[in-house]
């Protein structure tokens, strides 16, 4: 048990720290698409698929991304994910998609000081509930964290991916072998041949390109390109 409390501790540094998250945000690299520190999939990635839409401030921010281990995903979500789905969604003075450069707290304090006092409460609370959640699992191996994360993902979108006119949504796939069906399933009600066409290649090829992923070398630094420029728009 202490082996694995160590080890933890030595693969979620430096992710849990906000500092490394706002230097990842000022020196703009993508963290909402592609593959995060340029890492290729392997058996130990976490892909996501990630959509922001807010109608009234023209935002519809989506993409597919790829992060090398559960504990740096732990940490996007923490530091980057959620200040930016409670900015969007809250702060209503500004158009456009932003990434606050600010740790969580900040974020939520200065949005609520600069934004009208009729907030709902119990939504900014909601946010801050999946916040304290995400900050919980640092010291849970790397199964567990695993499954905890699906367990945020479920929470997240039952809550913020309701409104039409405003949604907040993430998937995390443990392994790309499950990303075909969703991608099937997420345009079922087309048939075959428009859904082919909408995604711009063949179902059988979009599934070998998932299904192949971890062992093909060029599949494994080619699958979040593929389904950024051919299905970046699912939710």
């Amino acid at each position: 048990m202490e082996f694995n409390i160590k080890q933890n501790i030595l693969q979620n540094k430096p992710y849990r720290n906000f500092s490394f998250w706002e230097e990842k945000i000022l020196n703009e690299e993508n963290l909402w698409e592609g593959y995060f520190d340029n890492k290729e999939i392997t058996n130990t990635s976490k892909v996501i698929y990630t959509g922001i839409f807010d109608l009234e401030k023209n935002i519809l921010q989506c993409g597919w991304a790829a992060y090398p281990c559960g504990y740096s995903l732990l940490g996007f979500l923490q530091h980057v994910f959620l200040p930016t789905s409670f900015f969007t969604c809250f702060d209503r003075k500004s158009d456009g998609f932003f990434i606050p450069v600010s740790d969580f707290d900040t974020v939520i304090n200065e949005t609520l000081k600069y934004n009208d006092s009729n907030v709902d409460l119990t939504s900014v609370n909601s946010m801050k509930n999946l916040y304290n959640f995400l900050n919980n699992l640092w010291e849970y191996d790397s199964e567990s964290l695993s499954q905890e994360l699906k367990s945020f993902s479920q929470k997240f979108n039952a809550t913020w991916n309701n409104d039409p006119n405003q949604r907040l949504f993430i998937e995390i796939f443990d392994d790309p072998c499950d990303i075909f069906n969703f991608v099937k399933e997420s345009v079922s009600w087309e048939s075959k041949e428009f859904i082919e066409e909408d995604i711009s290649m063949s179902l059988e090829a979009l599934k070998f390109a998932c299904d192949n992923a971890v062992e093909e070398p060029l599949l494994s630094r080619r699958l979040i390109d593929i389904l950024n420029t051919n299905a970046p728009i699912l939710f």
